[in-house]
């Protein structure tokens, strides 16, 4: 071996692969590895072998020489698994990836096998490794074949003996007889049989993963000639249970003794660690095992605990039927706070309140009366009583203090640390969430793991820290897949999908919230309310009213039966928004049925829908004051989000620019700072629309404008007339515009004015000269000799007072500014404010400049936004209907250079970003405007020749050569082409052909570049 390797780094090989090594001594290794150390650095050898190697030596290990990857690195997860039998064999059953994982550990060869077997014969339901094992099939052939038998026998018969127990570890072994255990089960961990779940790192608390034998090996093991007998078995497990009892786990213990036959023992284990396994994630474990048990061994504790099992499964009826069985023999606190908390978990809060406020026959233990109060305090926060809800959960951590139980004690501090975070105090919030989650953390409570950190992501998501929600839903996720509680993942999913949406991940988060209501419809739980309202308020976001509308009235129909008071009043809010635009009356009824007796911790959705229609109803000094009560609220909760869109409220309500603009920056302050990309780019463009908007503001708005857009969301979701920003019944500021690119003309409010209001042409020429000179003033005198330049100056100068009044009336017809708002003049001068209104040309050479200020700092791809908006605008010349004037030609030459400019920047960046052929356009709209432009001839040409394009290439060094020779510029025969890399390349030289070569025939290939 080593010699092959020698001899084909000696070819030239810097990557040299050894496939299906046989074994191989550490001698043998060691002397290659000498060998290694003495080529180049980038010289590297892969040694792949079905059998474990011999370590090499010690000093060799660590020191970059020798890296070795096991089983464990090269299985494939259950992630890539999905992409691969999707990809490559069409297979996408929702969880057939997780129970490929389960049966072959992940194996590559066992995955492809597995793939191909079920896409021949059908995905079956159950476990799918005694399925894809039976004898003389293609994997029990391939196992038998390859692995089995390259097994010494000690290790073939721990694999037939052990292979069905979980977990497997060295102690078991010596138990069962296995004098070679330490060496038997190292050497199958290193071939990869022995194997742990690749569990995703869910975080603290989480049960580390049991070593066990991958199925189908275990499977194809049992078929073999010498399979144990059933009383070997029943041996064997009992002996595993007797050592599965003393060392744990306990679940492995019941197991094991139910296997035996000894369901007494069975049962005994159930009862005493039934609770402690539910809460590590085994709650499958243990309703197949109660319900193996006979019924003389099922004891109401048992019942309970079956029910607790089921009820984490989120199979409700099925654990409500337990509970009823055990409540025909007592009535207790015990069972009141679990069928409180089947209610509560379908969302039916009403139904909730009457079981778990129902009288007890007699006192109940401490543990019992405190998950009692908890999750009656947990009921109170659904119907909206937060003062109930805070009182009770206090409670509830008196009594647990006092019964002195880990995890009654965690619970109870969750629920207090919830109440007070829907109060909006934070502060307190945290605290108790502090103080439950190391007490999880120690005792692997997997499933208080879960409802604390989805507890946590609500208050995240409350005080606006989307990233922080987001990563803490996704570790919720983790720990509800740990501990088997599909209802407590599809909240996380449903979590998830909030903080997607305020981060602007709308398709993400639609995928979340379908998942969420996928589970919650398929359970018949009516918590898939939340999900339904994340994805009407998603709707509303995009501007899909009438899907925002059907998910809103759902909603509201479920809550109405339920009494879940939170959703209700958002769905309800959210209802009169998307009400606004069609039936006021109707919005305002629904506005005002959220706000009515309802607490501050839910009412700002309210007040916010309130102040919209009253804005729409023309009354803004409402629409202020339930703003300026909606952020006051918000401010005492922490609810950032909710500051925010007040703001945007009294923005809209506001007589006062300056006020509304402030207001707006203010929420896009707030919501930069949580991370909303979307929401603080849709106030970026309502900043921009505001009158008097400087260029950089309006500059802003384009670009914000781009990426709402990319995200498929909606500006302006209530109407709220920022577009021309006109609110209430206060001052209407119009909006000027004046167009002097191409055919000039003057726009308030989005109309052209008729020549009739202007009175005199004059008028419109002085407007004009104005805007040539680009705000700067311009003597009096100079505008008589302009206007009128064979009168007389002594009278021309009352005419020009005439036309500055006809002016002011055209730009300010009601009269809502000084006479000196658009048109400065004294004795001397008159100027035009370019600031208070627009001129397109003067936002045509600003945006020119930006564009290509963003070019010099690297950002194409915004630079690209600007000046393809630039290019839009740039209809025509400036005053091309006044060619001749001598006043209009230094505007309008600087004009037309900046768009020359733009269309060579246009060029730069699109080859930069999209290849040469995307530049190929606007190098030719470059040469049609100037011909004779040398350096976009060049760049053509380039562009041509890099796009495979030979034969326009030629013509265009045609075109090139002909406009040079027309200047008297005699550009070279050929244009020759550096290479774009470094290194001995071929150059692209391109030459101009004669019509006629050699023999006088004509090129019979002009396309083919030389």
């Amino acid at each position: 071996m080593r010699q092959l390797v020698a001899d084909a780094v000696a070819a030239g090989d810097r990557l040299v692969v050894v496939d299906d090594l046989p074994p191989t001594s550490a001698e043998q290794l060691h002397l290659l590895l000498k060998e290694v150390s003495r080529w180049e650095d980038d010289v590297t050898v892969v040694l792949a072998s079905r059998s474990p190697l011999s370590a090499p030596a010690t000093r060799l290990l660590g020191s970059g020489l020798w890296t070795e990857l096991g089983p464990a690195d090269l299985a494939l997860s259950p992630e890539r698994i999905a992409d691969l039998i999707a990809e490559e064999y069409g297979l996408s059953a929702p969880d057939l990836a997780d129970r490929v994982y389960a049966a072959t550990g992940g194996w590559p060869a066992l995955v492809h096998l597995s793939a191909e077997t079920l896409r021949l014969g059908g995905v079956p339901s159950g476990p799918l490794a005694p399925i894809l094992s039976e004898p003389g099939g293609p994997i029990a052939r391939y196992v038998a074949d390859e692995v089995l038998a390259a097994l010494p026998a000690d290790a073939n018969r721990l694999l037939r003996q052990v292979g069905a127990l979980t977990p497997v570890s060295v102690g078991l072994c010596r138990a069962l007889g296995h004098r070679g255990a330490p060496r038997i089960v190292d050497r199958l961990r290193r071939t990869g049989l022995l194997t742990r779940p690749a569990w995703a790192a869910a975080g603290p608390g989480a049960p580390a993963p049991e070593e066990h034998v991958v199925p189908i090996i275990v499977e194809t093991a049992q078929h073999g000639r010498q399979a144990p007998t059933a009383d070997q078995i029943c041996d064997t497990a009992a002996a595993a249970a007797s050592w599965y009892d003393e060392h744990g786990p306990p679940v492995a213990a019941a197991r094991e003794y139910l296997r035996a036959g000894d369901h007494a023992a069975g049962a005994r284990v159930l009862e005493a660690y039934g609770d402690r396994m539910i809460a590590a994630g085994r709650s499958v474990a243990v309703a197949e095992l109660v319900r193996l048990l006979p019924e003389r061994h099922r004891s109401r504790r048992l019942r309970l605990l079956l029910g607790d099992a089921l009820r984490t499964l989120g199979d409700l009826g099925a654990a409500t039927h337990e509970y009823d069985a055990a409540a025909e023999e007592a009535w207790d606190a015990g069972l009141a706070w679990r069928l409180g908390r089947i209610h509560y978990q379908r969302g039916d809060a009403r139904t909730a309140l009457a079981i778990l406020d129902r009288p007890l026959p007699r006192s109940a233990p401490l543990a019992d009366q405190a998950l009692l109060l908890a999750w009656t305090a947990h009921t109170h926060l659904l119907t909206g009583d937060t003062k109930a809800a805070i009182a009770y959960a206090r409670q509830a951590l008196a009594a647990a203090t006092s019964a002195g139980q880990d995890d009654v004690l965690a619970s109870t501090h969750l629920s207090v640390a919830l109440c007070l975070s829907v109060a909006g105090d934070i502060a307190g919030s945290q605290e108790h969430f502090a103080l439950a989650l190391p007490i999880a953390e120690r005792i692997g409570d997997v499933l208080l793991l879960t409802r604390i950190h989805t507890n946590r992501t609500h208050q995240f998501l409350r005080t606006g820290r989307f990233a922080e929600a987001l990563a803490t839903a996704e570790r919720s996720a983790r720990y509800a897949a740990l501990a088997g509680a599909p209802s407590l993942r599809a909240i996380a999913t449903s979590n998830e999908a909030e903080a997607l949406a305020m981060l602007g991940r709308y398709d993400e988060a639609v995928q979340r919230y379908e998942a969420a209501l996928g589970f919650y419809q398929q359970k018949g739980s009516r918590r898939f309310i939340h999900a339904l309202l994340g994805l009407g308020e998603l709707y509303r976001r995009r501007g899909w009213r009438e899907q925002a509308r059907a998910a809103y009235e759902e909603t509201i129909r479920v809550t109405e039966e339920t009494g879940n008071v939170h959703v209700l009043v958002s769905a309800l809010a959210g209802l009169a928004l998307v009400r606004l635009d069609d039936d006021v009356p109707a919005a305002a009824g629904h506005a005002d049925r959220a706000a009515r007796d309802v607490g501050d911790e839910i009412v700002v959705p309210a007040l916010l829908a309130q102040g919209w229609v009253a804005l729409r109803m023309a009354a803004p000094d409402r629409a202020t004051v339930l703003a300026d009560e909606a952020a006051r609220i918000a401010r005492v909760q922490g609810d950032l989000a909710g500051m925010a869109d007040a703001l945007e409220l009294r923005a809209a309500a506001e007589q006062d620019l300056e006020r509304a603009r402030e207001a707006l920056r203010e929420g896009y302050a707030i919501w930069t700072r949580a991370g909303a990309a979307v929401e603080a780019a849709r106030l970026l463009v309502l900043l921009g629309r505001l009158p008097g908007a400087d260029i950089d503001d309006r500059l802003a708005g384009l670009l914000a404008g781009e990426q709402v857009a990319l995200a498929g969301a909606l500006v302006d979701r209530t109407a709220s007339s920022f577009g021309g920003w006109a609110p209430g019944t206060g001052p209407v500021y119009q909006r000027v515009v004046i167009r002097a690119l191409g055919r000039f003309e003057v726009h308030l409010d989005g109309h052209p004015v008729p020549a009739s209001q202007w009175q005199s042409r004059k008028a419109r020429d002085l407007v004009r000269v104005l805007v040539a000179r680009r705000g700067r003033p311009v003597p009096r005198g100079e505008l008589c000799e302009l206007l009128w330049p064979d009168d007389d100056p002594d009278r021309t100068g009352h005419r020009l007072s005439v036309l500055l009044s006809i002016v002011r009336g055209v730009f300010d017809p009601t009269k809502s500014f000084a006479p000196d708002h658009f048109l400065i003049a004294d004795q001397a001068c008159i100027a035009l404010d370019v600031s208070r209104l627009r001129v397109d040309v003067e936002e045509f050479l600003a945006h020119v400049a930006h564009a290509r200020r963003l070019l010099e700092r690297g950002a194409l791809a915004e630079a690209r936004t600007v000046l393809l908006s630039a290019d839009r605008q740039y209809r025509a010349d400036a005053f091309e209907d006044e060619p001749y004037a001598d006043w209009s030609g230094p505007l309008r030459e600087e004009a037309r250079a900046a768009y020359l400019g733009l269309l060579r920047m246009l060029a730069q960046v699109s080859r930069a970003t999209a290849g040469p052929a995307a530049a190929v356009t606007y190098l030719l709209r470059l040469l049609e405007r100037d011909p004779y432009d040398q350096p976009a001839h060049r760049a053509l040409v380039r562009a041509l020749v890099a796009g495979g394009q030979h034969g326009e290439a030629r013509r265009a060094l045609a075109r090139y050569r002909e406009a040079m020779r027309a200047i008297g510029v005699h550009p070279p025969d050929e244009l020759i082409l550096a290479p774009a890399g470094p290194g001995p390349q071929p150059q692209a030289v391109v030459r101009q052909v004669p019509p006629t070569a050699g023999n006088g025939r004509r090129d019979p290939a002009p396309d083919r570049g030389r």
